[in-house]
C-alpha cells in the first residue's frame, strides 16, 4: 500500500490543542485548579504487526504479446522450401503457420491454446546400395488450391515465485490434436504423425527457450523500485514523515481474468509516522514468500511529534486567526506546546488584537477509544495578563461545550476522523508512478492510543481499506 501524500489523518491535533484552548477558557473559579488525580500508563501498548493484503492488477496484453513474440509464427522443416532426406528413398518437408494465442491462467497453472495449418510435401523411390535408382514419386497435402491441414496445439506452463522475486516457469506441449490428416494417396503414405511429431518437437524446443527466457528477467528490480517508492520514508504533506518497515512480503496465485492477471500480495510490516525527516537506511526487502491472506488492509500506525513540530502545525493552522469578542478583535499570535512530567502538556497561547494576553493550559489527554472521545479531567489554566481573557472565555463557553465539560470530554474524535475519510480516500485513488496506480476505500479509522511524553506526543491509529494496485505495463 502506498500512503504518500496522506494529509489529514494527522490534522486532529491542530484541532485537539484548539479545543483544549477553547475549553480551558472560563473563569477562574470554575477550572483554575481542579482536584483531580489522573493515572496514566508510562508507555503504550505494543501494536500488532500490520497486515497490507491487495491485489495487484497486470494489464494482460503487454505479456501476451511479448509471449506472441516469443513464440515463432512458423516452424519449418530443415532447409525449407528444399526436402529434408531422413533415409534414401524418403524424403519430404512442410510448413506449419499457428494463430494467435488465447490464454487461461488459474492458481499459477498457465494455459496457452493455439490452432494452425500445416503443408507437407513428400516422396519415395526405390535405392540399391544406399543410392535412389528410380524416380520420385511425390505427393503433397495444403499446395496449391488444397486447403492446408488443421492441428489444435495446447502449451501448459507452471509458474513459481523464487525467494529472490524471480519468476521460474516449466513450459510442456499436449500431445498435438491432428483435426486433418495427410495421407499421400500416390505412395498411400500418411505423413500426419510424423509431421505431428516434428512440430511437436519444435514446440517443444520452444517451451525450454521460453522458460530461460523468463528466468532471464528481473522482477526484483521491479519490485524494489516498486517498494522504494511506496515503503520509504515520505513526506506527508506538511504533517510529518511517513515510513514502512516490511518483515514479510508474500505473493498468492497468479490468475487471468478478462484480459487482466491478478496477483495477491502481502505485506506483513511495521508503518511509523513521526517528525523525523532523516532518510532511512536503503531499504531491505526480505524474502518473497509464497501465499497469501485476505484482501484489505490493517493498519496500525505509530505516531510520534516531537513538540517543535506540533507548535509548528498549531501555529501554521490557527496563528493570526483572529476573533471578535463583543466588538474586540482578539488575535492568536503565537502558539507553543511542550510535554511536562505527569504525561501532561503544556500550552503557551499568546494573544494580540484590542488586548494582548496570554494564557497557560494544562492537562493530561485521556482518551475513551470505544467512545473515541478525548478528555482533559484535570484541566486547569493561569493567566499570564490582560482581563480580556476572561471576557473571551465567558463568549466561547456556552452550551456544547460547557455541557461537554460537566462530563469531562470536550472533542469527538469520531466525528472528527470521519470527516477526513473522503480526503483519505482521495489519496487512496491516485497514480503512484509511471504505468502504476491505485484505487481503494477507507471503511475505518480510530486513533487507539494517546500518550503525552516530554519529548514527543504518540499517538496510534488503526485503518481498515479496501485498497487495490493497477499496473498497465509491467516494466522489467
Amino acid at each position: 500500500m502506498h500512503y504518500e501524500r496522506i494529509k489529514k489523518y494527522p490534522a486532529f491535533f491542530p484541532l485537539l490543542a484548539f479545543a483544549l484552548f477553547l475549553s480551558s477558557c472560563s473563569s477562574s473559579k470554575k477550572l483554575s485548579t481542579p482536584a483531580v488525580s489522573i493515572h496514566v500508563p508510562d508507555t503504550l501498548p505494543a501494536l500488532p504487526v500490520s497486515e497490507i493484503d491487495l491485489p495487484l492488477k497486470i494489464a494482460g496484453r503487454p505479456l501476451l504479446m511479448m509471449a506472441d513474440s516469443i513464440v515463432p509464427k512458423e516452424f519449418t522443416s530443415e532447409g525449407w522450401p528444399a526436402y529434408l532426406q531422413p533415409s534414401c528413398d524418403f524424403r519430404y518437408k512442410y510448413r506449419f503457420v499457428r494463430s494467435a494465442f488465447t490464454i487461461t491462467c488459474t492458481n499459477n497453472q498457465l494455459l496457452l491454446q493455439l490452432n494452425g495449418n500445416y503443408q507437407v510435401a513428400g516422396g519415395k523411390c526405390l535405392c540399391a546400395m544406399g543410392k535412389p535408382v528410380s524416380p520420385w514419386v511425390s505427393g503433397n497435402c495444403g499446395f496449391g488450391n488444397e486447403p492446408m491441414r488443421r492441428v489444435d496445439i495446447s502449451i501448459h506452463s507452471q509458474l513459481s515465485f523464487l525467494p529472490d522475486y524471480r519468476v521460474q516457469t516449466f513450459t510442456r506441449t499436449a500431445p498435438l490434436q491432428a483435426l486433418d490428416k495427410c495421407v499421400m494417396s500416390l505412395f498411400s503414405v500418411d505423413m500426419t504423425q510424423q509431421i505431428i511429431d516434428s512440430i511437436q518437437s519444435s514446440l517443444n524446443g520452444v517451451g525450454s527457450s521460453m522458460d530461460k527466457t523468463i528466468a532471464g528477467l528481473d522482477f526484483s528490480g521491479y519490485f524494489h523500485q516498486t517498494a522504494a517508492r511506496a515503503l520509504q520514508k515520505t513526506a506527508i504533506g506538511g504533517y510529518g514523515y511517513l515510513s514502512v518497515t516490511p518483515l514479510e512480503i508474500r505473493a498468492g496465485m497468479l490468475n487471468y481474468i478478462k484480459d487482466t492477471f491478478f496477483l495477491n500480495v502481502g505485506i506483513s510490516c511495521k508503518p511509523q509516522l513521526s517528525s523525523d525527516s532523516d532518510r532511512l537506511p536503503p531499504l531491505f526487502l526480505p524474502p518473497l514468500k509464497t501465499g497469501a491472506k485476505k484482501e484489505g488492509l490493517s493498519l496500525y500506525l505509530q505516531a510520534a511529534y516531537d513538540y517543535p513540530f506540533i507548535s509548528k502545525l498549531l501555529n501554521d493552522t490557527l496563528r493570526n486567526r483572529t476573533f471578535l469578542v463583543k466588538g474586540r478583535t482578539v488575535t492568536i499570535k503565537d502558539i507553543t506546546v511542550r510535554g511536562i512530567t505527569g504525561h501532561q502538556l503544556e500550552i503557551k497561547v499568546d494573544f494580540g488584537g484590542s488586548h494582548n494576553g496570554t494564557v497557560y493550559l494544562r492537562g493530561t489527554p485521556v482518551l475513551d477509544t470505544a467512545k473515541q472521545a478525548l478528555s482533559f479531567p484535570d484541566i486547569s489554566y493561569t493567566l499570564g495578563k490582560g482581563d480580556i481573557m476572561i471576557k473571551l472565555a465567558r463568549t466561547l463557553l456556552r452550551n456544547k461545550i460547557r455541557r461537554s465539560l460537566k462530563g469531562g470530554s470536550y472533542l469527538d474524535l469520531a466525528a472528527l476522523l470521519k470527516t477526513n475519510l473522503p480526503a483519505l480516500d482521495t489519496q487512496l485513488n491516485r497514480p503512484l508512478g509511471a504505468n502504476l496506480y491505485s484505487n481503494g476505500h477507507i471503511r475505518e479509522l480510530k486513533l487507539i492510543g494517546l500518550l503525552a511524553g516530554e519529548k514527543a506526543l504518540q499517538a496510534q491509529l488503526f485503518i481498515n481499506a479496501s485498497l487495490a494496485i493497477t499496473s498497465t505495463r509491467l516494466s522489467l
